[in-house]
């Protein structure tokens, strides 16, 4: 059972007035796991009516989006009160996470968050924004409180008797097709509208750029053998030509999302893109420790130093990209064993 405190009468301090009008906002800190997060998946709007469905419940309210830094010493339970409002109506727009029990408070209300009768925990919500970061739009890291919610009641706990096997198995299918989709715009650079024929489109011509790359890595490497290059450096080159292999791979793999349901297995898709995903981080922690290795040594050519220097920002910019996309696939994978 979802218990929560009892409200106080503390008054807001008045820098609280500082606020940002864009809701859902993740706290800037990288150093350490945040304690705070700007949004909650208990907001919702239905037209110009703002409403808190904390506890199941349905209640107005009045939402503003409050400057974290404001709450910097908020780093314990014990002193949410401090920062408690005196209106019951009044919403923050703010989560604490406490790290040490586990479970996610509302600072405005000092109330546990609980959906379906179940405490949201503190690493359910930590997936959620890994997913939503992932596969939402936003703007300035402005995050969508509906989708936290979204994906609280599909895929967290909260989920359990929430909906059928058949119900949660569907969504699993539109979140990896909108994790997947939005990968192949970034990959690909996709700057167009929702009209699904120019993206494909887009992609093709994207994907015979790829198979260029992969012939002239393929040149590359019979050069290298031909002039007897020692073999980390046509390792090195192979592991470049191994990416794009790859990357052609997992688009083509987003291409065969627009096949007929019943021939799509969502979490067979799901698993293959954790596959390749994973692969492609493996690839390129290869890549760094060969050319760390081949640099210490002085053994790349000039020529071949300059080229893989182009490459090696766009290589780092994608390995990002799918470092984050495992992140998000696993936590679908393992919410939907």
């Amino acid at each position: 059972m979802c218990l929560n405190t009892t409200r106080s009468v503390t008054k807001i301090r008045p820098e609280a007035s500082r606020v940002n009008a864009e809701p859902s906002t993740v706290s800037d800190s990288t150093d350490s796991p945040s304690h705070l997060v700007r949004g909650c998946p208990c907001y919702r709007e239905f037209g110009e009516e703002k409403v808190c469905l904390n506890n199941d419940s349905v209640f107005p309210v009045n939402a503003i989006s409050v400057d974290p830094s404001f709450f910097s010493q908020l780093d314990s339970r014990s002193l949410l009160e401090e920062f408690q409002s005196d209106n019951q109506s009044m919403c923050y727009l703010l989560m604490f996470l406490d790290r040490e029990e586990g479970f996610c408070y509302c600072v405005s209300q000092n109330q546990q968050i609980c959906i379906n009768e179940k405490g949201v925990k503190v690493s359910e919500i930590d997936s959620a924004l890994q997913f939503v970061t992932s596969s939402e739009k936003s703007r300035d890291g402005v995050l969508c409180s509906d989708c936290l919610y979204r994906y609280l009641r599909t895929l967290g706990e909260s989920s359990e008797g929430f909906l059928t096997d058949d119900e949660r198995q569907g969504i699993i299918a539109t979140y990896v097709r909108e994790l997947a989709t939005n990968m192949a715009k970034q990959l690909s650079g996709y700057e167009g509208g929702g009209n699904p024929t120019e993206f494909n489109n887009h992609l093709w011509g994207y994907l015979r750029e790829i198979n260029r790359s992969r012939s002239h890595w393929a040149s590359m490497i019979l050069n290298l053998k031909k002039m007897k290059t020692e073999e980390d450096l046509i390792d090195l080159v192979d592991s470049y030509r191994t990416l794009a292999r790859l990357e052609s791979v997992f688009l083509f793999q987003v291409l065969s999302l627009d096949d007929p349901a019943d021939e799509t297995d969502p979490l067979s898709i799901l698993r293959f893109m954790v596959g390749v995903s994973e692969k492609v981080i493996t690839v390129n922690n290869a890549i760094r420790e060969r050319t760390n290795s081949l640099v210490e040594r002085d053994a790349i050519p000039d020529n071949i130093r300059e080229m893989l220097a182009q490459h090696s920002e766009a290589r780092k910019t994608t390995e990002y990209k799918f470092s984050n996309l495992v992140s998000a696939l696993h936590n679908i994978d393992t919410h939907a064993a």
